[in-house]
């Protein structure tokens, strides 16, 4: 919430930034300067919303993709609407552009913890909704006719902050960067296993438990023992990191020492137990 909060006052800055650029230097509004400033304005929320699960930089393209496609979706709809360049289009580019973000927050930044299709979809038309409402109750404050001692921009400020806010809230609400973890299937894993693939995957079950009998490749690191043993895991730092405990637990109190490697965590669905009494599943046991 806290993260959220400064990125919504460090976009509205940037927002109210570019207002004073628009008016101060009497830019034309063309089709090229509203796409560039979709595109420049809408990359700093991408980092925004990146940084909430953890990848601020993968963010950034998402942001512009989003900023390009509300603007082109703003000139289209423009001669089908009112014709007004202050007109309807607008809070509609504004929908179309949050429905945008939601799905490539959804299904490209959070790869390969992906978020479904239908929280994809709730996310958005939430971020839609809102997002449109509040802006278009500011939208006068903000492109209006200015009063007669000029516009003030501190509050263009809390207009931007409050056009912006409800849209971010509903993308990043329970995304933290120490949640940033999704599943993969036994079966899923022992598929790549059996095609000679060398996942990375750790067991933070007891050395007695691991030698009992593990997935195939696993490296064991007891649960709490991780924190310190940060340097022993397996696999690329860029790898996806597959976690795995007797029934869950464990794995994901590994997890709150993981996150601070940056690495995408995976849990393997069901853990051991679902790993060994998959039928055909192949199990390796340490040799005595």
């Amino acid at each position: 919430m806290v993260s959220t909060a400064i990125g919504v006052a460090l976009i509205a800055a940037v927002a109210s930034l570019g207002d004073a650029i628009w008016y101060g230097f009497g830019v034309q509004h063309t089709v090229t300067a509203g796409v560039i400033h979709g595109a420049l304005l809408l990359t700093i929320v991408g980092a925004v919303i990146g940084a909430a699960s953890g990848h601020a930089v993968k963010g950034l393209p998402i942001g512009m993709l989003a900023g390009v496609a509300g603007a082109v979706f703003y000139y289209a709809v423009v001669p089908l609407t009112d014709g007004q360049v202050y007109g309807v289009a607008i809070p509609l580019a504004w929908i179309f552009m949050w429905l945008v973000l939601a799905t490539l927050d959804g299904r490209w930044l959070r790869a390969p913890a992906r978020r479904s299709w239908s929280e994809v979809a709730t996310r958005g038309l939430i971020a839609a909704i809102g997002g449109g409402l509040a802006f278009y109750l500011v939208m006068n404050t903000l492109w209006g006719r200015p009063p007669a001692a000029g516009r003030n921009y501190a509050l263009q400020f809390l207009a931007w902050a409050f056009a912006w806010t409800p849209g971010l809230l509903a993308l990043t609400a329970g995304s933290s960067h120490t949640a940033n973890y999704g599943t993969i299937e036994s079966r899923a894993l022992a598929d790549r296993i059996a095609r000679g693939e060398t996942p990375a995957v750790l067991d933070v079950r007891s050395p007695q438990e691991f030698a009992s009998g593990h997935v195939p490749g696993a490296v064991n690191i007891p649960f709490q023992q991780v924190s310190s043993r940060l340097s022993e895991l397996p696999g690329r730092d860029t790898e996806p990191l597959i976690v795995y405990c007797g029934h869950g637990p464990r794995a994901y109190i590994a997890a709150r020492s993981l996150q601070r490697t940056g690495r995408t965590l995976l849990m393997l669905r069901g853990h051991w137990s679902a790993w060994q009494s998959a039928d055909g599943r192949p199990i390796t046991r340490n040799r005595t």
